[in-house]
């Protein structure tokens, strides 16, 4: 029962509380409609028909007293109402208005009560139909009289209005459930806005803040949700100059020992073996030092919200090979028509190329083709690298900041952990995306997305 609560959402326990509501509502209604308006036409029906019996018997007592009595005659000479029947037993023999009707098709319970002496009523099934019949004795002449009264009517009528009930609670229950879905969606309205604003918060819009548009009751989860913004933002942002300045402080020092290495560098020869190699260790360390501090320094403009577009208008194919004529011998291949001239930071845009191009370098075993194309007004840049691949459970963690795979072809060699996230991030500067698919039987396609809307003309 928990895990089908758990299957069904908030909206669909709110329908259901609500039909389930007007469905038990509209039930015990329809219930107490029903016995009350079936009781008082029962009652009103036996009243009308326990008059005209009686006053029929006292007619058929008035007539059998008489000496020149014909029973038959009598049973002609009654009123007839409501295609009621009579049976009437004089001194042990039988009359019936119909033919139809006999001693056997009375209840004999009910025919020994009134040979007795007594006025009764009863209700007995006859001709697969409800009958209501009423008998009473007739004084002196040792005679019973019976009249029989169909209730198809009474019984048509409360089929009637069963049904109608019945239809009505079906009525009601959707009712009930559209009343659910209303309220529903009115509840869940502040909480959409609460997963909106969290999604805005969440992909970089650190000043996103609700409002209660005058709602006391939402105002205290509005103040606790801004106040956890307030707080989150403020943190972020300490958290961003702290990593902003830490590597700003650090440029300088960096700077004084890769100066410092570089002399000792061009007086190599004059030192023992020993000596070089430790100054190659250093030079290699503060070459990898620099480029993190540079890194951290990119990666806190973006946390800090700084960074801001500077677009160019360039010809593609002609901008990638210079770029790609520094990085690496492999081939552009230009996989479907180029428009003249595109706009993009061009800064950003070779960074992500030469990050691209250095993670499989160093460690994906190199390049193996930089693919082109604009489909549907996006510029996809796919690098293809010849390495061993990545492992399926790796594949969502590679953009992430400081995540080194286990699979790369040289482990020796060490990355800052951040060249992927910047990708990554100057992706999604230019409203665009980067996404891994592995290739077959090896190696990776690391494939970049940039929005450039129509092609321009030059």
């Amino acid at each position: 029962m928990r895990n089908r609560r758990q299957r069904l959402g908030l909206r669909g326990r709110f329908i259901a509380a609500f039909a389930s509501a007007g469905l038990l509502l509209t039930l015990v209604l329809s219930l107490l409609t029903y016995e009350l308006t079936r009781s008082y036409l029962t009652g009103q029906r036996e009243r009308s028909a326990t008059r005209q019996a009686f006053a029929n018997a006292r007619l058929a007592t008035s007539v059998l007293d008489a000496d020149d009595s014909d029973p038959r005659g009598l049973l002609n000479s009654l009123p007839a109402e409501s295609d009621s029947r009579v049976l009437i037993n004089v001194a042990g023999t039988w009359f019936s208005s119909d033919v139809g009707l006999s001693e056997a098709s009375l209840p004999p319970d009910f025919v020994a009560i009134v040979a007795e002496g007594s006025a009764a009523s009863q209700r007995f099934e006859l001709d697969s139909f409800t009958q209501l019949v009423i008998g009473t004795p007739l004084g002196s002449t040792n005679s019973s009289y019976f009249e029989v009264f169909p209730l198809r009517e009474l019984n048509q009528t409360l089929r009637a209005l069963a049904t109608s009930l019945a239809l009505a609670s079906l009525v009601t229950t959707a009712l009930g459930a559209v009343a659910g879905w209303y309220a529903s969606r009115r509840v869940l309205v502040p909480l959409q806005r609460v997963s909106s604003a969290s999604e805005r918060i969440a992909s970089g819009a650190l000043a996103t803040r609700l409002r209660a548009a005058g709602d006391i009751d939402l105002q205290p989860l509005v103040d606790s949700f801004n106040a956890m913004a307030d707080a989150l933002q403020s943190r972020i942002e300490k958290e961003a100059r702290f990593a902003s300045d830490v590597s700003h402080e650090l440029r300088t020092p960096l700077t004084a020992l890769a100066t410092a290495v570089q002399v000792l560098q061009s007086r190599a020869d004059e030192m023992p073996s020993r000596v070089r190699a430790a100054i190659d260790v250093l030079e290699s360390q503060i070459q990898y030092f620099e480029r993190l501090v540079l890194d951290l320094l990119e990666i806190s403009r973006y946390d800090s919200g700084v960074n801001e577009l500077a677009n160019e208008e360039v010809e593609p194919v002609s901008f990638f090979r210079q770029t790609l004529a520094p990085l690496d011998p492999a081939p552009l291949r230009v996989t479907t028509p180029m428009p003249p001239a595109v706009s993009i930071d061009k800064r950003r845009v070779e960074r992500i190329l030469a990050n691209l191009v250095e993670n499989a370098q160093v460690h994906a075993g190199g390049v193996d083709a930089v693919e082109l194309a604009a489909i549907d007004g996006t510029l996809r840049i796919s690098v293809l690298d010849r390495g061993p691949g990545i492992a399926p459970e790796e594949r969502a963690f590679v953009f992430e900041r400081f995540r080194r795979g286990t699979t790369s072809a040289t482990n020796s060699v060490k990355g800052t952990g951040l060249g992927l996230a910047l990708v990554a991030e100057h992706a999604r500067l230019h409203a665009g995306s980067v996404e891994l698919q592995p290739r077959h039987p090896t190696g990776c396609n690391f494939t970049v997305s940039i929005p450039i809307g129509e092609p321009t003309c030059g």
